[in-house]
């Protein structure tokens, strides 16, 4: 998603929301791109150290943007970009 400043948003993730104006944008700032991960173990195995990472791997939602939207009526809050859709184009 391309979110510019001063696009009308509204936030997806609980219904729609009224619309807000986006007023700064800090890029990169949420997420990561690699995690070190475990694989599960099965019930009843042994128990091994979990401190020791199995493997590298791509991470679920990857890189995100942090918004600052100014809200008629909530005044300014931080919102993470893969929440809020643009209205205006």
């Amino acid at each position: 998603m391309n979110i510019r400043i001063g696009d009308l948003v509204v936030v997806t993730e609980c219904g729609f929301s009224i619309p807000g104006i986006v007023v700064k944008i800090d890029k990169d700032f949420y997420g990561a791109r690699d995690a070190f991960k475990t694989n599960p173990v099965p019930r009843g195995h042994a128990i091994r150290d979990i401190r020791k990472p199995d493997f590298i791997a791509p991470t679920r939602d990857g890189i995100r943007d942090r918004v600052m939207v100014c809200w008629p009526e909530e005044g300014f809050t931080y919102e993470d970009s893969n929440i809020l859709m643009v209205v205006n184009r």
